[in-house]
């Protein structure tokens, strides 16, 4: 089956578009929470429901497409697709049981290992963010160019903590101290594609994770570089869709300098 680029974007747009009115709907209602390994990790029946919502379309449009999900609704095995669809049906799940009003509904869209199409949409703030390769970035229909080259110490830097080893604890602790010296602040606020698009637009200039999974940053990824952001992984190679891994994500004009705090504790 032949794809249509135009096509296959308007829907993913169209349906996220549904999904977060769903997701709307679905926080006016009481949330039962579930841990998945600890108590930070949380998982809401909501985060079930618009996941199931997203590949039952998916699949009800293009059925030999894969679907790659944190909730793992798609069951089949994805050696056999072409073309996936990789979602993170909360982008965000803790902002969204707090009400923080930063979390969303994530779909990256991937052929044969490429980037193909990313649609984030944030609900709380009625943006939806749209990148397709090779035809640029979009907010709401208006076009997102990374703005001219900026300092580092002009820098707003997004970041998320997690102290599962010693490499974390002793090289990013120690990193973020240098981050508060070097730019204009340090933000942790959660939601990895979100972020993503919040440097496409502008209001962030840098997100620096040390591991993440495929669905956390896919749609947020394509949006970005789109838009003319640098992505790679901390040790400087590029950005896997399909293995999770660290995100170094930054305006191109200060992605190097960020990249030298890390290289040296990266194997």
């Amino acid at each position: 089956m032949t794809l249509d680029i135009d096509e296959l974007g308007k829907f993913a747009a169209d349906i996220v578009k549904e999904a977060g009115a769903l997701l709307k709907e679905l926080r006016t209602e009481p949330i039962k929470l579930e841990e998945k390994g600890d108590h930070a990790n949380l998982v809401t029946f909501v985060d079930q429901e618009v996941e199931k919502f997203l590949v039952d379309n998916i699949l009800e449009k293009y059925p030999d497409h894969g679907v790659v999900g944190e909730e793992g609704v798609f069951e089949n095995v994805l050696t056999n697709f072409e073309t996936e669809w990789v979602i993170d049906p909360i982008d965000g799940t803790t902002n969204f049981i707090h009400n923080f009003p930063f979390y969303g509904i994530s779909v990256g869209i991937v052929h044969k290992g490429e980037g193909l199409i990313g649609v984030v949409y944030n609900p709380v703030t009625d943006e939806l963010f749209y990148g397709q390769k090779g035809n640029g970035a979009y907010v709401n229909g208006d076009r997102l160019t990374i703005s001219p080259e900026i300092q580092l110490s002009e820098a707003l830097v997004a970041t998320s903590m997690f102290w599962e080893n010693i490499w974390t604890k002793d090289a990013l602790h120690h990193s973020i101290i240098q981050l508060y010296k070097e730019t204009r602040g340090v933000r942790m606020v959660g939601g990895a594609a979100i972020t993503l698009c919040e440097i496409a637009k502008g209001t962030l200039n840098a997100y620096i994770v040390p591991m993440l999974s495929t669905w956390d940053y896919a749609g947020g990824v394509i949006i970005l570089k789109e838009a003319g952001g640098s992505i790679s992984q901390l040790s400087g190679s590029p950005v896997s869709f399909e293995l999770g891994g660290s995100i170094l994500a930054a305006h191109p004009s200060i992605h190097q300098e960020l990249l030298n705090m890390y290289v040296d504790w990266i194997d």
